[in-house]
């Protein structure tokens, strides 16, 4: 099994287990782990995830496919739990809204010798805040939904 493909299966479990205290272990020293909004080094990686499962206790990963090369792996993945914990994004903080929601993520994930060098999240805030029940002013649906205004 290629490096990148295992090291992104580890990480998914250690997420599950709620066990993210040694995540910084899976990543080379230089690396950084991306979302929309966010950017952490290694060390930092435990506390952002935290958040998440704080706000979604019984998160859940649910792979959908995937895609490898030589020093990589992208994957599909859904991700889903009841948000009954405080969410911070970079558009603020949601209070719990006890809604079950689920969106779907992409995962681009870069190895070399073993460990990770790079990890893009890319998922579509403004989807995952609606289905929370949550709306901006000034940020009409349309403009949310219109595919030349955001890229798919």
């Amino acid at each position: 099994m290629p490096d990148a493909e295992r090291l992104v299966e580890q990480q998914y479990a250690m997420l599950l287990r709620r066990d993210v205290a040694r995540l910084p272990d899976l990543y080379a020293p230089e690396a950084f782990y991306s979302m929309p909004g966010v950017t952490v080094r290694p060390i930092e990686l435990p506390a952002l995830l935290r958040t998440w499962t704080g706000a979604f206790p019984d998160l859940l990963v649910d792979p959908l496919g995937a895609v490898r090369t030589s020093s990589g792996a992208a994957v599909e993945l859904r991700l889903s739990g009841t948000h009954t914990g405080t969410l911070h994004s970079p558009y603020g903080t949601v209070a719990p809204t006890g809604r079950s929601v689920s969106w779907e993520v992409a995962d681009v994930v870069r190895a070399r010798r073993g460990r990770i060098v790079a990890w893009r999240s890319y998922f579509d805030w403004s989807q995952l805040l609606d289905s929370l029940g949550v709306h901006f002013d000034g940020l009409s649906r349309a403009a949310q939904h219109d595919s030349l205004a955001l890229p798919v």
